[in-house]
């Protein structure tokens, strides 16, 4: 089977730290012909790593994506403001399209992505490694298989503390851009909604509070909110990043016990008070995310992840923000 020629677009923190040890893992699905970055000196670490000629490396994206012909789909890892339109671009020279999150700076640039597959007869995906980490679909299938009961309730206290000197947060657009729509809550709590969203299904509404603790974060840094999915199911979530936490485990309350779910293990909680032990893969989410996409590609076929729900979780953010401006419910 032919190998997929990729083109990265963006070599930050993302792409050093995640995306690059999974590519290195798939030398047998991809090879990699182009990097580029504005920073010549990022692409250059990169075209580095992966052992690529001087030729390969570009400071424009727009020359690359015009230049090398024999591209088949590139890697998107830019400040949020920027992966729409350059998604958008490169869908339309018919170049697929692994872009990171969020799909968009706003609902509309998000649904908008939702038709760029087929508009453009390729594939385009939000790079949402939540979607493959195996703790949340052991967690979904423990539900399916109806352990607990009738799922309920969750608690989730996803809260974080970032120092103003976090190699993440010396990334200009997420510390010091105040013109990103709810900052590090639209930047990171995608993640957790959509994980949620994988557990108890579509948010109907919402009504939470949101503020900014540290300016040095950007616009909000934090978020506490009520979501109501479409199956009754009431989610407590919290997410900040100026809050030093000792316990953030997803918490799934079912009328007949209830999951724990931890980075190596879930724990059911029993009515008889003996709690039990479910173990999943261990394997890396950014590793599944590229095999499924490349997958995808070889095999003419979608991802697995619904292109639905990376809008959905742009959906619930921004009515999080709504509602924290207008002390109302919102109906996502």
């Amino acid at each position: 089977m032919n190998k997929i020629k990729i083109g990265i677009i963006g070599c930050g923190i993302i792409t050093r730290v995640a995306h690059l040890p999974a590519i290195k893992r798939l030398t047998d699905k991809l090879d990699v012909i182009a990097v580029c970055n504005r920073s010549e000196a990022k692409a250059q670490h990169i075209a580095n790593e992966l052992g690529l000629p001087s030729n390969s490396i570009w400071t424009d994206w727009k020359e690359m994506i015009k230049e090398v012909k024999d591209l088949d789909a590139v890697l998107i890892a830019l400040p949020i403001q920027l992966n729409f339109p350059v998604s958008k671009a490169c869908c339309e020279a018919g170049l697929s399209v692994l872009c990171e999150k969020p799909a968009g700076m706003s609902v509309e640039e998000a649904v908008e992505t939702g038709g760029f597959s087929s508009k453009y007869n390729v594939t385009f995906m939000t790079a949402e490694n939540f979607h493959y980490q195996p703790k949340f679909n052991k967690a979904a299938e423990l539900l399916q298989e109806g352990l607990i009961g009738e799922l309920h309730s969750i608690s989730w206290n996803v809260l974080n503390y970032v120092k103003n000197d976090n190699s993440y947060n010396q990334t200009a657009w997420r510390g010091a851009d105040f013109t990103i729509p709810g900052g590090y809550v639209l930047d990171g709590g995608v993640h957790a909604v959509h994980a949620l969203q994988m557990i108890a299904g579509p948010v109907k509404a919402v009504f939470a509070q949101v503020k900014s603790i540290d300016k040095n974060l950007g616009s909000i840094d934090s978020a506490f909110a009520l979501l109501e999915h479409e199956n009754s199911v009431v989610t407590s979530l919290n997410m900040g990043w100026k809050s030093l936490n000792d316990e953030g485990f997803l918490k799934l309350y079912g009328d007949n016990g209830s999951l724990v779910v931890k980075d190596d293990k879930i724990v059911q909680l029993t009515t008889s008070g003996e709690p039990i032990e479910h173990s999943f893969d261990d394997e890396n989410d950014f590793y599944l995310q590229w095999f499924d996409f490349l997958d995808a590609l070889q095999n003419s076929r979608s991802p697995k992840l619904p292109k639905q729900m990376p809008i959905d979780d742009v959906k619930i953010i921004m009515a999080m923000l709504e509602s924290g401006e207008t002390g109302k419910s919102v109906i996502v």
